[in-house]
């Protein structure tokens, strides 16, 4: 079962004119819940939009970047070996595509772990580099 995305929250971003190269970083936060199971560690997936970014119409994958990290994590009662991963994260495909406005968002999926059963993840960071392809 997929996580639910609670809200994005993305930060101002570089106007594609002002940024060196037309490179494109955005960032911001996700917030969701992640809870541990009682069987170990427990592994699922997050998927969010990013953007708009520029599109031309390309068809390929987007020449995209990014990292996703742990911004709010904790430990609902008593517990032990614990564990909070982001095990990947990547930029997979152009969504929400609009031909007549030349734009679209950036599909993220991000792999994530915890362990214990009280365990959870409530906000995780990105930063997303995109160059127009």
């Amino acid at each position: 079962m997929a996580i639910s995305v609670l809200n994005l929250l993305p930060n101002p971003t570089i106007p594609p004119r002002v940024a060196q190269g037309g490179l494109q970083v955005l960032s911001g936060i996700v917030e969701c819940r992640f809870r541990g199971d009682v069987a170990g560690t427990g592994r699922d997936t997050l998927t969010f939009n990013v953007g708009p970014v520029s599109f031309t119409g390309h068809s390929g994958p987007p020449i995209a970047s990014c990292t996703v990290s742990l911004a709010s994590f904790g430990f609902d009662g008593p517990g032990r070996d614990a564990l909070w991963a982001v095990d990947s994260a990547e930029v997979t495909k152009f969504v929400n595509q609009d031909k007549s406005s030349g734009t679209a968002h950036l599909e993220v999926v991000a792999n994530l772990a915890v362990r214990g059963e009280a365990a959870l993840v409530l906000r995780l960071n990105y930063s997303l580099f995109y160059t127009l392809s």
